[in-house]
């Protein structure tokens, strides 16, 4: 019996090792193909292109573009093209340098003879861009330089005449945005701003609801932190003012009345706080007369039975959660209710919901 239980031992302790050093030879081989596939993509590019890349200097690549592409708009877009591809293989190795590339690569791809001769390069490129500047290495490494890049590619694609791609590149914006609030406040309440206004126009809600209420969703998370409040209060009241009229939006709205519940509350909640009060007093009236309307619209209700009761409970200070538990009926929520109110909210935590459970359908 010893003698098996010491074999027994013996093999377990081999296994054991076995696995071991093939997953170190694995992740060798992922290292050894991730460092690869770079070299294939730095090397598809002209020499003096691809010393310009690896220099990580934007202004050099941007240059190195416009002498190699001799002011041909579609060989401009397709070096673009294979500048961003080799940014996004730099991010893990070098994330500053990535950044700095795929901005050169964005502000080439602004230029109205590019996008008009090569529509789906640029949509490549601006793509390939809001994976880069929402990349983890990049925020921790360059956040003010991700957010300068991430506002370009949303300027970029609010010219480039694709709903989807905007919609697309806003959403990566703010999830940035939220990202780097703690470390950058003002760059990011500015640049979930631009977000917020990236998906302002019906033609972008209609093309792409789902990412334009990602949008103002994650951005409504931002406006309630009173860090966000303190370091760009006008931006704020942009948001909020913006985000209200947005979720008011019947198409935009159906996609989760009770997200767009969350926005209002958290907008009205912003529009109301000390510090906006005292940079836009008039960003609580513009808000209460957008939920006013909301409340008594019609189209709202059918999406959502308590959209009335709701949108009143939040404007007579009621929490989100609060007005959700108490108007659905047929749920709870998961979370403590609170009432509170509203006419100084500057110090106030930010609500967080947490999605009901309803027993039947809240509509």
């Amino acid at each position: 019996m010893g003698f098996h239980m010491t074999v027994f031992r013996r093999s377990a302790l081999a296994a054991v090792a076995t696995i071991a050093m093939l997953a170190g030879f694995q992740g060798t081989v992922a290292q050894a193909q991730q460092t690869q596939n770079s070299a294939v993509g730095l090397n598809s590019l002209p020499p003096a292109l691809r010393a310009a890349v690896l220099s990580g200097n934007a202004s050099a690549v941007q240059t190195a573009i416009a002498t190699l592409s001799g002011g041909n708009p579609q060989r401009a877009a397709t070096l673009a093209g294979g500048v961003i591809a080799a940014a996004e293989q730099m991010v893990s190795t070098n994330p500053q340098a990535a950044i700095a590339v795929a901005g050169a690569a964005v502000e080439t791809v602004r230029a109205a003879n590019v996008q008009s001769s090569s529509p789906a390069q640029t949509a490549t490129v601006l793509t390939t861009a809001s994976r880069i500047f929402v990349a983890p290495a990049v925020q921790r490494a360059a956040p003010t330089a991700a957010a300068g890049v991430a506002t370009a590619t949303m300027a970029a694609a609010a010219t480039a005449n694709n709903a989807t791609v905007a919609a697309n590149v806003g959403a990566s914006a703010v999830t940035l945005a939220e990202g780097i609030l703690q470390v950058a406040p003002a760059a990011a309440v500015q640049l979930a701003s631009a977000a917020v206004q990236s998906v302002q126009s019906q033609a972008t809600q209609a093309a792409a609801p789902v990412q334009t209420m990602n949008i103002v969703t994650t951005a409504a998370r931002i406006v309630v932190q009173p860090i966000a409040q303190t370091a760009a209060p006008a931006a704020v009241a942009s948001i909020a003012v913006a985000s209200t009229q947005i979720v008011s939006n019947p198409v935009v709205y159906q996609v989760s009345p009770q997200s767009a519940i969350t926005v209002m509350s958290s907008s009205y909640s912003a529009a109301t706080s000390a510090a906006v009060t005292a940079e836009a007093p008039s960003t609580a009236a513009t808000v209460t007369a957008t939920l006013n309307q909301a409340s008594t619209s019609t189209t709202l209700s059918s999406s959502n039975a308590s959209n009335a009761a709701q949108v009143n409970a939040i404007l007579g200070g009621t929490t989100v959660a609060a007005a959700i538990e108490n108007t659905t009926g047929t749920g709870t929520t998961q979370t403590a209710t609170q009432t509170a109110t509203t006419t100084d909210n500057a110090a106030v935590t930010p609500v967080v919901v947490e999605t009901p459970i309803f027993t039947a359908s809240p509509n």
